[in-house]
């Protein structure tokens, strides 16, 4: 009959993947949500796991600020896999998925932009249009003002009765 072990095995492979991820002279700095991602786990249950690790005293929790390591502490247990280079593996494809994603997403909002600017372009060229229609009508009326005897001493004093008559005291 066999001795049930005190750690899980989920447990165990938070122990081998830290053990794998360090050595003397690289202390293991991961965050819980890393060391799920990389084995599959959420990260409320590796904090559980990691917590209860600590008080076993299989790992030794260590903080520098704000800056937590890890370390095991060389207690005896039975490993789960002998490699873990494929944890690494899989978290790396899951992040560069990631980044992928997003990379196209920017791509999208980029397009959508280009074509908002356009069209702001648009604008301004009708708006600039506009402007010059209404300069050219203004010349034409000053013209035609000056060739009635109204210089631009008079237009200045007749402005405001003009603009009184047109649209009321505003």
């Amino acid at each position: 009959m066999s001795k049930k072990s005190e750690i899980t095995v989920a447990e165990r492979q938070i122990l081998d993947f830290i053990k794998f991820r360090s050595n003397e002279r690289h202390r293991f700095f991961g965050s819980n949500e890393y060391i799920g991602n990389s084995i599959g786990l959420q990260t409320t249950s590796v904090k559980n796991m990691v917590n209860k690790l600590v008080r076993l005293e299989y790992l030794t929790r260590i903080m520098e600020g704000k800056k937590r390591y890890l370390q095991y502490t060389g207690k005896k247990y039975e490993p789960i896999v002998g490699d873990l280079s494929n944890y690494d593996k899989a978290y790396l494809r899951k992040e560069v998925a990631h980044y992928k994603q997003e990379f196209k997403d920017a791509e999208q909002q980029i397009e959508l932009l280009k074509i908002e600017i356009e069209q702001l372009k648009n604008k301004i060229e009708r708006k600039d249009n506009q402007i010059k229609s209404d300069n050219q009508a203004i010349l034409v009326l000053k013209n035609i003002l000056a060739q009635l005897g109204f210089g631009e001493d008079k237009l200045i004093d007749l402005f405001p009765k003009v603009y009184k008559e047109m649209f009321g005291d505003c």
